[in-house]
C-alpha cells in the first residue's frame, strides 16, 4: 500500500484497540501514520457566545490532550514510526473523510464517543462504510500472530480490489490468505441461483490470481453454503485477522456490510 495510513482517535477504549492495530500495520508497511481527532465541541458551542470556560477553553486543551495521548501510544509501539496529527473541528465522519483523501487505509474503532456522544453523532463506522475515499478497516480486536486474512469473493470485477488489498495485507501481516465465495443456497422450493461448479470456478480463477500475483504466499480456499449471506460471512470472520469485503456486490451490498459490521468477531475491511 502506499505511504500513510490515517486511524480515527478519540481516547476511547475502541479507538486505542484501532490505534495500536494501524500503527502496527503502518510499520509492518513501512508507511507513516496520520492520527486524526475529530474535535466536536465547538459544534455545539459556537453559538453559546462569552461562556466562561468554552471559547478557548479547557475543552480545546482536553482535545490536545487526546492526541498527544494517541501520537505517545504510537510511539511506544514502534519508536522509530512517522507520526503526525490533525485534531480538525468537525464531525467525525466528515473529518475522517477529508484527512484520509491521501491515505491508503482509514482504520477507525468500531465504536467511540460514549453513549450519548455516539447516540447524538451516529455511527462513525457505519456512516464510512458507506463513502470512504480510500479501503476502511473497522477494529473490534487486537492483533494476533497467526490469524488469516479471509477475503470474500464474487466472480464478479469489483472482487479484484478485494483479492488485491486482501493479498497485500496478508503480506504485510505475514500471514495467511483465505479466499471465501458464498454459495448462497436460496428457499428450499427454488433451484440454486448458482451452480456449485460456477462457485469452484469462482474460487479456483481466484486463487491463479493471488498465486500469480505472490507465488510464496501461503492461499487456502472455501466454498460456503448456507440460506443467509452475511451468516456465512461472519462465521468465516470468526477466527481470521481481517475479514475483507467489496464496497459493491452482494458482498458489498449496503445491508450485508451494515450486517457484517454488526456482527463480526473480527476486523473488518471494505475495499475500494
Amino acid at each position: 500500500m502506499a505511504a500513510m495510513v490515517a486511524v480515527g482517535y478519540d481516547g476511547s477504549e475502541h479507538s486505542q484497540l484501532a490505534l495500536k492495530w494501524a500503527a502496527d500495520f503502518a510499520t509492518a508497511s513501512g508507511a507513516r501514520l496520520r492520527v486524526v481527532h475529530a474535535w466536536i465541541w465547538p459544534l455545539f458551542t459556537q453559538d453559546v457566545g462569552p461562556v466562561e470556560g468554552v471559547a478557548d477553553s479547557g475543552l480545546r486543551h482536553a482535545a490536545e490532550v487526546i492526541v498527544k495521548e494517541g501520537c505517545d501510544i504510537a510511539a511506544e509501539i514502534s519508536p522509530d514510526l512517522k507520526v503526525d496529527a490533525r485534531m480538525v473541528a468537525g464531525l467525525p465522519g466528515v473529518i475522517l473523510r477529508q484527512e484520509s483523501l491521501d491515505a491508503s487505509l482509514l482504520v477507525v474503532g468500531s465504536r467511540g464517543l460514549g453513549s450519548f456522544l455516539g447516540k447524538l453523532v451516529g455511527s462513525v463506522s457505519l456512516d464510512l462504510a458507506g463513502g470512504c475515499p480510500c479501503p476502511l478497516v473497522v477494529v473490534r480486536a487486537q492483533r494476533e500472530e497467526g490469524r488469516p486474512v479471509v477475503a470474500c469473493v464474487d466472480g464478479h470485477l469489483r472482487s479484484s480490489k478485494v483479492l488485491e488489498q486482501s493479498i497485500r495485507v496478508a503480506q504485510t501481516l505475514q500471514t495467511e490468505l483465505r479466499i471465501v465465495h458464498v454459495e448462497h443456497a436460496g428457499p428450499r422450493w427454488k433451484p440454486h441461483r448458482t451452480s456449485q461448479s460456477h462457485s469452484r470456478d469462482v474460487l479456483r480463477n481466484a486463487m491463479l490470481w493471488a498465486q500469480e500475483m505472490d507465488p510464496n504466499l501461503a492461499v487456502t480456499e472455501q466454498l460456503l453454503t448456507g440460506q443467509s449471506v452475511t451468516s456465512a460471512l461472519i462465521a468465516a470472520g470468526g477466527e481470521a485477522e481481517l475479514l475483507v469485503l467489496g464496497a459493491h456486490g452482494r458482498e458489498g451490498h449496503p445491508g450485508t456490510l451494515t450486517t457484517v459490521l454488526a456482527h463480526a468477531r473480527c476486523n473488518v475491511m471494505i475495499a475500494r
